[in-house]
């Protein structure tokens, strides 16, 4: 055996990474995914331009594999989720070979290399890797389009192949092929994910550990240190360096030189090239061989970095999606350094209450301009930078976020109660400790190796989100009690428990890895704590995150893997003497193998199974299919954004629907590409023109009252004019010679031209009369922001050719809809914007304007399709369930529309169509069956509203008696879960009582419900 040991080393890899793919393309989602799937996928079919830092390789390959769909366009989106399945079969496979070479090493420790040994290494990698193949969070991005697979088989490829250069440095000349290899997979995965640097320290520390046989403890301290700085070089020095020198020689031979575009590009490529090359050429002569490895190896950062390239290539074509617009050197690099998201302390910095003490200048921004052939700065970034006051800043800053919903956060975590002092150290590491290590690295660490308690998004309830290991007695320790769970806990597909089995496995070959093989496992903890608590200590999170973040740390995970599989020799190790050899390997593997891979694949497959999944293509095709003909749709956040963008990229599925992103319309590029037709939407109508926009110039500006005005409601052409004008007047002054501008009134007066409405159709004939003849619009806020700006632009320039919607998801309040929320009709996703006066929403209630029955029937039952959604093998995340309520409450609100105009019969049919759609097994009841269970009542059909009720009492009696058994301590952990149910049993009370005379408490069975809240609320109350 020991002399096939290659051959079936290659062999055996090539098993486990087949078991990985077979499982993979299984479970692939065969469409776009919600959060960034959709717009990675569009951007690598059409070759676009996404988000900051940017992915061009991972397009480039997703590019390639969307080929394969022979000019399917439906097929597209999986094709390049075929891209992330196959990436993560091949990590599979290279972190078999990585825990086998390991392996070798670490049994070679115990004595010579026997078959039984050969046996328990190859054992060791199947168990290892396979636990890594059946985990949450990497088998989470193993079946979607995003770039976390990829990511992950650099990591893999990269710390594999220093484990080539180990064998092979020692016989043959050329081993160092291998850093120079790593070099460029370390370049091409800034085209992918930069989470690959954090590989650099352990593969710098295998290198010394290698060329230096004689490390004391001071030569140990130096090479961490050492292989840190090779870290913060790579990732903060080479690529912006570069990025930054070729933007400076390029503004400088335009600017002073007077040559043409390009020409400092061009100049500082030459110049690379030449001092490459001088470089190499002196190293060779002077015979060092380490230096012009190391020369080779930045060349080949940059080559795989080239991949950039593409990107300016794309953006300067003005491609339909083109985020930033990374044109040349220079926006580059402001695009790879992410300047769009701000930036945050790490190691020393401002508190959140740190006070403004002055604005700095920042770096400012420059663009091309072609009539005078030369870089004009667009944005001076005068006074933009704020400095904080001293006395508030401190060495880690974990609480920094102003925002008034993480200063909330801060407080429930951490039990602030003097909001204006400086937190204490003490404080701040308690928030480290408690939420950034505990809550967003420690639990997802503990969700792949122990358990999970289900899919909710955990907000500190101690039923949401948590890890959990099927022991009962330990769980009930952390979660409270474990038995008698309500339906919806007991029965969530993510409830995965592994009995510690995965985390026991890996802490035994993590402790005789350092006890047998120290310099090796220092290596593997090195990439451990640089891939998990070193995330988290840079990205500083902030409470509460819009969505959870494993898939951040696969990293750490996958170094646990490698403990995980050498724990199979561990224990081997210990038994061999009591037990035979090849038969205890044999077993032992076979045990390892069911216990810990086998248990996880189980428990795991059906919340990880994607096929037949197609919610987030339809529920964007239903955004689209709310709108009228050419209209306009405002949209918010990813998930009501990125799947859109794919349909009609990707399908050319109602490309004619124009889609702004309210968070990126504060940006002057995004502007830009909204005034540009895109397929068959024509341009957005601002009438602002670029130099009016551009970033720098009325990013924000200032409500403040002006004596010598008053506050007048003026005609909105009126109040264009004024927040136009570059006059003085419009500015007031703040100090230190910076001026900002404002707007006198917050009233203004919108006219409406009755004809132009009617021609278009944007009213019913039947609706004219209730035609308004202005809209008095109150802007009821301090501050407008650019994109409220283009709003206001846009409704004082609207002429009614284009129909103006909302999506249901771009606010719960009237700020969010800019005030206009008395002006709408619901239509199915989206509210349309209409010169009706409706009134507000409900006290208590987000359901704005009014329904258009007509439309929004026929769009719900007959133009949505719903992606499977009720059927039971389909698994639906949070997210999935959690924006599938928007189509519930809108089935709710549809049907209440339909009694109330007494077509009973539809509204029936409407609400049994949605139960059937949104089952209550997939979809828990919760507040919004409440406008379901009034209209069944409104429509005469008392028994189904009776049944509906019957089911939520129960399920909400289940969940009572559950946290009845709660201590009142841990009740605190379950308020906000206690009041839900609480205020959901009084309001289903209250429809009975409301709608069916024999539910009232003088009625048998509605005083034994009414008494049995009134149990439930006194039991609570003590």
């Amino acid at each position: 055996m020991l002399s096939n040991y290659s051959k079936l080393n290659n062999l055996i890899g090539w098993l486990v990474f087949a078991v990985a793919a077979v499982t993979y393309l299984m479970t692939v989602e065969p469409t776009a995914s919600f959060w960034d799937c959709g717009e990675y996928i569009a951007t690598a079919v059409k070759l676009q331009v996404g988000h900051p830092p940017g992915a061009p390789f991972f397009q480039l390959v997703g590019n390639v594999f969307s080929q394969l769909a022979f000019g399917d366009v439906t097929q597209q989106a999986y094709m390049v989720n075929l891209v992330s399945a196959l990436s993560s079969a091949f990590t599979i496979l290279f972190l078999f070979w990585t825990i086998t070479a390991l392996g070798r090493k670490f049994a070679l420790k115990y004595g010579e290399l026997t078959d039984s040994r050969v046996i328990s290494i190859f054992g060791s990698g199947v168990v290892g890797a396979l636990a890594y193949t059946f985990s949450d969070s990497f088998w989470f991005s193993a079946t979607e389009g995003e770039v976390y697979a990829m990511s992950s088989l650099f990591t893999a490829i990269a710390f594999w192949a220093i484990f080539k250069w180990e064998n092979e440095v020692d016989h043959s000349p050329r081993a160092n092929r291998w850093l120079i290899f790593i070099a460029y997979m370390t370049g091409l995965s800034i085209g992918v994910h930069i989470l690959v640097f954090l590989t650099i320290p352990a593969i710098a520390m295998i290198y010394f550990f290698k060329t230096d046989k004689k490390i004391n403890t001071r030569k140990f301290l130096m090479y961490n240190v050492i292989a840190i700085v090779i870290l913060g070089v790579v990732f903060a020095g080479i690529i912006p360096l570069i990025l930054n020198s070729f933007g400076k020689l390029e503004i400088l031979f335009v600017n002073s030189f007077g040559l043409p575009f390009n020409s400092g590009t061009i100049f500082a490529l030459l110049l690379l090239i030449a001092a490459a090359v001088l470089g190499l050429r002196f190293t060779r002569k002077k015979e060092q061989p380490l230096w012009n490895t190391a020369i080779l190896s930045v060349l080949f950062i940059v080559l795989g970095y080239s991949t950039f390239i593409t990107l300016a290539i794309r953006s300067n074509a003005n491609t339909p999606i083109d985020e930033n617009n990374p044109e040349d050197a220079l926006s580059l690099l402001a695009y790879y350094k992410r300047e769009q998201y701000g930036d945050w302390p790490v190691f020393h910095g401002q508190y959140f209450n740190a006070p403004v003490v002055d604005y700095v200048d920042g770096n400012p921004t420059y663009k091309r301009d072609d009539e005078s052939g030369k870089y004009v700065i667009s944005d001076p970034r005068k006074k933009t930078v704020p400095e904080f006051d001293d006395r508030y800043k401190g060495f880690f800053p974990r609480m920094w976020s102003s925002d008034p919903n993480h200063v909330k956060g801060y407080k429930q975590i951490v039990g602030l109660k003097n909001m204006e002092k400086k937190p204490t150290f003490g404080q701040n590491l308690q928030f480290f400790f408690d939420y950034q290590l505990g809550h967003m690295w420690w639990r997802y660490f503990l969700w792949n190796f122990v358990g999970r308690q289900n899919d909710e998004q955990h907000r500190y309830e101690l039923t949401k989100g948590n890890w959990l290991s099927g022991v009962n007695f330990l769980d009930a320790v952390r979660l409270g009690p474990q038995e008698n769970l309500p339906h919806h806990l007991k029965t969530n597909p993510a409830r995965n428990t592994y009995y510690f089995l995965p985390l026991l496995l890996g802490l035994v070959g993590l402790f005789f890895h350092f006890k047998r093989a120290d310099k090796d496992a220092w290596s593997v903890l090195l990439f451990f704590l640089f891939t998990g608590i070193a995330v988290v200590i840079y990205t500083n999170h902030k409470p509460f995150e819009p969505r959870e973040r494993d898939y951040a740390f696969v990293g750490s995970f996958y170094a646990y893997a490698i403990w995980i599989g050498l724990g199979v020799q561990a224990i081997y190790e210990l038994l061999k003497d009591k037990m035979n050899g090849k038969g205890l390997a044999i077993g032992l593997s076979a045990a390892c193998l069911v216990l810990v891979p086998g248990i996880m694949a189980a428990e795991n497959w059906d919340d990880h199974d994607r096929s037949n999944r197609y919610t987030a293509r339809d529920i964007a095709k239903a955004y689209l299919d709310s709108c009228a003909p050419n209209a306009i749709l405002f949209t918010n956040g990813d998930n009501d954004t990125f799947p859109l963008w794919y349909i009609q990229e990707i399908e050319g599925y109602r490309t004619d629907v124009r889609v702004v992103n309210l968070s990126l319309l504060n940006t002057d590029w995004y502007i830009d590409q909204m005034k540009r037709a895109a397929y068959e939407a024509a341009p957005v109508p601002f009438s602002f023109e670029q130099s009016q926009y551009q970033q720098g110039t009325r990013d924000v500006i200032y409500y403040r009252q002006d004596p010598r005005i008053g506050n007048p409601r003026w005609p909105i052409s009126g109040f264009m004019k004024w927040v136009k004008s570059d006059d003085p007047a419009t500015r007031f002054d703040v100090g230190n010679g910076k001026k900002l501008q404002y707007y006198p009134t917050k009233k203004v007066r919108v006219p409406i031209d009755k004809e132009a409405v009617l021609a278009n159709g944007v009213v019913k004939p039947a609706d004219s009369s209730k035609i308004v003849d202005y809209i008095d619009w109150n802007l009821n806020g301090s501050i407008l922001s650019k994109r409220d700006l283009m709003v206001v632009d846009l409704i004082a320039h609207n002429d009614w050719t284009r129909p103006i919607y909302f999506s249901v998801t771009v606010g719960n309040s009237s700020k969010s809809y800019f005030w206009l929320d008395e002006y709408f009709e619901l239509e199915g996703l989206a509210y349309r914007f209409v010169p009706i006066r409706y009134g507000k929403a409900p006290q208590g209630t987000a359901d704005f304007g009014e329904v258009d029955s007509e439309t929004m029937y026929d769009n719900l039952m007959h133009k949505f399709a719903y992606g499977n959604m009720e059927l039971p093998g389909v698994y639906l995340d949070e997210t999935n369930r959690r924006l599938s309520y928007n189509l519930r409450n809108s089935f709710g609100r549809l049907a209440n529309k339909l009694a109330e105009e007494g077509k009973n019969e539809k509204a029936v049919k409407a609400l049994d169509f949605a139960m059937e759609k949104m089952p209550e097994e997939k979809f828990e009841f919760n507040y919004f069956i409440t406008g379901m269970i009034e209209a069944y009542y409104k429509a005469g059909a008392k028994d189904k509203a009776n049944a509906i009720i019957d089911t939520f009492e129960e399920r909400l009696k289940e969940q009572l008696d559950y946290f009845l058994q709660f201590n009142r301590k841990e009740r605190k952990r379950i308020d906000q879960d206690i009041r839900a149910a609480l205020s959901y049993y009084q309001l289903i009370i209250r429809l009975n009582q409301q709608y069916d005379p024999a539910g009232s408490p003088n009625d048998l069975q509605g005083n034994k419900r009414f008494q049995s809240f009134n149990n439930y609320a006194q039991q609570f109350s003590l």
